[in-house]
C-alpha cells in the first residue's frame, strides 16, 4: 500500500482538533432523531455543513426519497463511496443525557447520530486534500436504514432506494461504518465474508371471537392461541435447522385486548428472522406461517400472516477488508484492529455489499468505567465521543489508501469487473 509520509498521523491529529466540532454535530443530531424517512432536519443539518466547506454536487432526496444527502470531491475514477445513515428508532430515550432526544418516544438508540457526525468529518478531512486525491469520493448520507416503505412493486429500506436512484451507478466501492457498543472502546472490528446476517420480518394475525371474560366458553379465545404459537415457531428454529447454521426468530411485538375482562377478537404479532443464509431465513419464514396456521386452527382460529425477506447477509469483499485492516492500523496502531465474528444483527448494507465490493467495520464503544457499553436499541445506549474522531480518521484513510491503490485503472469505470454490475 502506498503511504503518503505521515498522512495518517495528520488525519487522526486533524480529527481530533474537530473533537468538540464532532460533539457537537452529534448532540445536535442527537436532540432531534428523525424515524426512518422523516429525516429532513438532519437532512438539511447535513447540506448545509457539506456546502459551507465547499463540496461539490451536494444533493438532498435519493430518488422519490426527499431525505438523505449525497456530494463528492475529486473527478474521474476510480470512485469510492463512503456511506453514513441517519434515522433513529420509536424508542423512548432513558440515558438522562443532558442532549437527551427531544422528540418523545424516538432516540438514536442504535448510533447513527455517530455515523454522520463522523461522517461529515471524514469529509471535511478529504475536502482539505482534495488536490491529492487520485479519482473522486462519494460521500452518502443514507435515510431510512431501520426499516422499509413501500414506493415501487415491494417495499425497500434507505439503501434500495439509494440503488435505484442511480447513486451508486459511478461507483467502484463502498465502505461504511457502524458504532457498536458492547465492543471494547476505540478498537476496529472488521472481518472478510458474511459479516452481519440475512433477515427477514413477519406479521401475523390471529382471529378468534370476541366475548365476556365471565364465558370464555361462548367465544374463542385467540389469546391462547397466540401462546401456543409464539412457543411452537422457536422448534422451527431448534428442529427443522441444521444445529450448525447460525439462526434465530425473534418475536418483537404483541397486541390485543381491550380491558381484563374481555377476550379479543384478535391478537396481532410480529417480529424477525436472522441466519447467516438468506435461503435458511426464507424456509424458516415460511415454516413459521404453516406453523401458526395449524396452531390456529387447532385452537379454532384462524390467522393471517405475511412475510418479508429483507434480503441476504452483508458480505465484506476480502480486498476491501484488508484496505479497512492497513487504514485502521496506520491512523490507530495494530493494537487497535481486531478480526471478529459474524453479528447476529442484519444491515441495509447489503443493498451495497451485493452490487459493488464493499467493506463495513465496527467501532467499539464500550468503555465500563465510563459507563458505556450498552448493546444496540437499548434504551440507555450510549456513545463514546473521544472515539468518534479517530473513527472519522479511520474512514479518510479508507477512501484514500483505496484511491493510492486503485487509481492506475485496476477497477472498469463502466462497471465490468464489479460485482453484481
Amino acid at each position: 500500500m502506498c503511504k503518503s509520509n505521515s498522512l495518517p498521523e495528520n488525519l487522526l491529529r486533524e480529527a481530533r482538533q474537530m473533537r468538540n466540532e464532532i460533539a457537537a454535530w452529534r448532540r445536535d443530531i442527537h436532540q432531534h432523531p428523525e424515524l426512518s424517512f422523516q429525516e429532513v432536519r438532519t437532512t438539511a443539518f447535513v447540506a448545509e455543513k457539506l456546502r459551507a466547506w465547499g463540496l461539490g454536487n451536494v444533493r438532498t432526496g435519493f430518488g422519490p426519497l426527499k431525505t438523505g444527502v449525497e456530494a463528492s470531491i475529486g473527478e474521474g475514477h476510480p470512485c469510492v463511496a463512503l456511506r453514513a445513515d441517519m434515522d433513529a428508532l420509536p424508542i423512548e430515550e432513558k440515558t438522562g443525557l443532558d442532549y437527551s432526544s427531544q422528540n418523545p418516544g424516538v432516540s438514536h438508540a442504535c448510533g447513527h447520530d455517530a455515523h454522520t457526525a463522523v461522517l461529515l468529518a471524514a469529509a471535511r478531512l478529504l475536502k482539505a486534500r482534495e488536490e491529492e486525491i487520485k479519482g473522486r469520493i462519494k460521500f452518502i448520507f443514507q435515510p431510512a436504514e431501520e426499516t422499509r416503505t413501500k414506493i415501487f412493486e415491494k417495499p425497500l429500506s434507505g439503501a434500495g432506494y439509494v440503488v435505484r436512484s442511480g447513486a451508486i451507478d459511478d461507483v467502484d466501492a463502498l465502505f461504511g461504518m457502524h458504532v457498536w457498543g458492547v465492543f471494547d472502546g476505540g478498537v476496529a472490528f472488521v472481518k472478510p465474508g458474511p459479516t452481519m446476517m440475512a433477515s427477514g420480518r413477519f406479521n401475523l394475525k390471529i382471529i378468534g371471537k370476541g366475548t365476556h371474560g365471565a364465558s370464555p366458553h361462548l367465544g374463542v379465545d385467540p389469546i391462547t392461541a397466540e401462546c401456543q404459537i409464539v412457543e411452537g415457531i422457536q422448534t422451527v428454529v431448534s428442529r427443522e435447522v441444521s444445529p450448525l447454521e447460525p439462526r434465530l426468530i425473534t418475536i418483537g411485538t404483541i397486541h390485543g385486548g381491550t380491558a381484563t375482562n374481555i377476550v379479543p377478537q384478535e391478537v396481532e404479532l410480529s417480529g424477525t428472522i436472522r441466519a447467516a443464509k438468506e435461503e435458511v431465513v426464507r424456509f424458516m419464514g415460511e415454516r413459521l406461517g404453516q406453523v401458526a396456521a395449524e396452531t390456529a386452527h387447532a385452537h379454532r382460529c384462524r390467522s393471517e400472516y405475511s412475510l418479508l425477506i429483507n434480503g441476504p447477509a452483508v458480505v465484506n469483499d476480502a480486498d476491501m477488508v484488508q484496505i479497512v485492516r492497513e487504514s485502521a492500523a496506520q491512523v490507530l496502531g495494530t493494537e487497535r484492529v481486531r478480526s471478529v465474528e459474524m453479528l447476529t444483527g442484519s444491515e441495509d448494507f447489503r443493498e451495497y455489499s451485493s452490487r459493488r465490493p464493499s467493506a463495513l467495520w465496527f467501532m467499539g464503544m464500550k468503555r465500563p468505567e465510563r459507563g458505556i457499553g450498552q448493546p444496540q436499541h437499548d434504551p440507555c445506549f450510549l456513545v463514546d465521543e473521544e472515539i468518534l474522531p479517530d473513527a472519522a480518521a479511520v474512514m479518510a484513510a479508507c477512501a484514500f489508501n483505496y484511491l493510492q491503490q486503485k487509481s492506475p485503472g485496476v477497477l472498469a469505470s463502466d462497471g465490468a469487473e464489479m460485482k453484481g454490475g
